[in-house]
C-alpha cells in the first residue's frame, strides 16, 4: 500500500502542471511587418536610447567594449540617416549594414575611437 501511495503522490502532484496547456486560449497570429512605411528621424538622444536597447539586447552586457561598440554603431547609424527627410526600412537596413561593416573585428578599435567623442559631443549639444 505504501508503495502504491509513493507512486501516486508524484503523479497527482505533477498532473495539474502537465494537464494545463492553456487549451482554451486561441493563439494570436503574429502581425505582419511592413517594410515600406516611412517615418521621420527622432532626436539623437531618443534614437540612441532605442538603438542601444536593441544593441544591448543583442550583444548583452558582457563587456564595456561591447557597450562602446554598440554606442559607436548607433552614432554611425544616426549620422547616415540624419540627412534624409523620411526614413524607410531600406534606409535603416543600409545604414545598419554599413555601420556593422565599419565595426568589424579588424576595425572595431578605430570605429569606437571615431564615434565615442562625437557621440558625447552630440549629447552635450542636445542638452544645451
Amino acid at each position: 500500500m505504501k508503495r502504491l501511495l509513493l507512486l501516486l503522490v508524484p503523479l497527482v502532484l505533477t498532473d495539474p502542471a502537465i494537464a494545463f496547456d492553456g487549451g482554451w486560449h486561441e493563439k494570436e497570429e503574429k502581425p505582419e511587418l511592413s517594410t515600406d512605411q516611412s517615418e521621420t528621424l527622432a532626436t539623437y538622444s531618443e534614437f540612441h536610447q532605442s538603438c542601444m536597447d536593441i544593441q544591448m539586447t543583442m550583444w548583452g552586457e558582457v563587456a564595456e567594449l561591447i557597450e562602446d561598440l554598440a554606442t559607436a554603431h548607433c552614432y554611425c547609424e544616426y549620422t547616415k540617416l540624419e540627412g534624409l527627410a523620411t526614413i524607410t526600412w531600406a534606409d535603416k537596413n543600409a545604414a545598419d549594414i554599413e555601420c556593422a561593416n565599419k565595426g568589424t573585428i579588424s576595425k572595431k578599435e578605430a570605429f569606437i575611437w571615431w564615434a565615442l567623442p562625437l557621440h558625447r559631443q552630440r549629447l552635450e549639444d542636445e542638452h544645451e
